[in-house]
């Protein structure tokens, strides 16, 4: 049976004299992620294309894929010709703390602060966009109820910012998700976020941010004052948490410029498999981080010792995990205590865990304390080299993993470990090329103390 072809017009959806082309494909297929055209418009934003010229219903290009490696869910078939109409947003000035709050109503939109905003009228404030339980390896395409629009700051502050309970999507901030989404100059000062639970994904600009790849994902010049996070970590099944200063979990993009300060307090009390990042910046970063900056107290106190299940705790001074770090610095101070029980508590000077990528040119001076813990692993740039996670870095063509010009001057003293692994730049050490299927990833330190 001869395959049908049909087309896919693309209809700027405003006066222009620009065209973009026509694409063909197979009937009852999807139209890829990589032939999704980004328009620009002098003045406006690309907000999506549409299936209508009043931009009522959005098209959404590749695959849904909530599990990594596996079948894809969902998808728009293209049965027939069609157009697809461009979306454009302008800018929209916020004055107060109510039209802050109506940026949930169009999480595609252009926000530009003209003044402070004071949030403490909102006791509990509700996250604006929403991470779904399948988002986590679907493409931020599908990310749909995310914030993807951008917000200028314009050097502006947000205060009284305070989340006091997980919810059911437990990603915590003043952005739940964020996906393809900007920001820009802006400060969040004294951001209290205390919530307990098994599931949490907590920093004061969002919980999760997700990039494609092609498109945008900017943090840029975001201060962070006087933060207080503070996690109680209980549950009997599964655990997965991550306390940060700016975000939870960014998987891709670029954080920049940033600083932050404050205090991070967790209490981990779940018996169960459970996975923890902490983190002055961030705690699970996929991302490029350039020129930023951490000034947090950072207190874990562990009631496990009669868990059975496994722990992995990744704790640094910049972030819990990280990929591509250049010119950060961290000061403040981790202080660790209590019985992880089963499992590993990892610590750097400035990451956890380097997955793979690199650092450069980065410097820490934080004070790091440990007592009573079961098993610890010290090192300090990079609490350890991770193997678990350097497959996704080779499947992405990273061939090496760099630590270089990065250096560790604060002080590590740890009393009543049972099992310590100290290492003045990596915690497990210089370990030798690994390759898995063919794939190879080597791994270099230069210049580094």
């Amino acid at each position: 049976m001869e395959t049908k072809q049909v087309s896919v017009q693309f209809n700027l959806n405003y006066e222009s004299i620009k065209t973009l082309p026509c694409i063909t494909l197979e009937e009852d297929t999807p139209i890829n992620l990589d032939m999704k055209p980004l328009p620009e418009r002098p003045g406006y934003r690309f907000a999506g294309w549409y299936q209508d010229p009043e931009c009522t219903q959005e098209w959404f290009f590749g695959e849904k894929k909530p599990q990594f490696m596996q079948p894809a869910t969902e998808w728009m078939p293209v049965v027939s010709d069609i157009t697809l109409y461009a979306r454009w947003v302008a800018p929209l000035h916020i004055k107060n703390a109510q039209e802050f709050d109506q940026i949930r109503q169009d999480l595609y939109g252009w926000y530009v602060l003209d003044s402070d905003i004071d949030l403490s009228s909102y006791e509990d404030w509700d996250p604006i966009g929403k991470y779904e339980s399948d988002y986590e390896y679907a493409d931020a395409e599908w990310w749909r109820n995310a914030f993807k629009g951008r917000l200028d700051g314009n050097g502006h502050t947000i205060k009284g910012l305070s989340i006091k309970s997980v919810g059911e999507h437990y990603h915590l901030g003043l952005f739940g998700a964020m996906a393809n989404a900007e920001v820009y100059n802006l400060t969040i000062e004294h951001p209290i976020i205390c919530v307990k639970g098994p599931m949490a994904y907590i920093g004061a600009l969002a919980g999760g941010v997700r990039r494609d790849k092609g498109r945008k994902v900017i943090l840029e010049n975001i201060t962070v004052k006087n933060a207080d996070m503070r996690a109680d970590v209980v549950g009997d099944s599964f655990s997965y948490v991550c306390v940060t200063g700016i975000v939870g979990g960014l998987w891709e993009g670029t954080l920049r410029g940033c600083e932050v300060s404050g205090k991070i307090s967790v209490h981990h009390a779940a018996p169960c498999t459970s996975f923890l990042f902490v983190g002055g910046l961030a705690g699970e970063a996929y991302c490029e981080t350039s020129g930023c900056e951490s000034n947090v107290d950072i207190d874990v106190s562990f009631d496990r010792a009669d868990a059975s299940e496994e722990l992995l705790a990744y704790i640094g001074a910049l972030q819990g995990g990280s990929t591509y770090m250049d010119g950060s610095e961290a000061r403040g101070a981790i202080r660790l205590s209590g019985n992880n029980g089963a499992g590993e508590v990892v610590v750097g000077g400035i990451s956890g865990s380097e997955r793979y990528g690199h650092i450069i040119g980065s410097a820490s001076n934080a004070r790091i304390i440990a007592n009573n813990i079961k098993k610890l692993c010290f090192g300090g740039i990079t609490g350890e080299y991770n193997f678990q996670y350097v497959v996704f870095g080779m499947m992405n063509g990273v061939t090496e993993t760099i630590l270089k010009d990065s250096h560790f001057a604060g002080s590590f003293h740890a009393e009543n470990i049972e099992t310590l692994t100290n290492e003045p730049v990596c915690g497990s050490g210089h370990v030798p090329c690994y390759d898995y299927f063919g794939m190879h990833m080597d791994y270099h330190i230069e210049n580094c103390s």
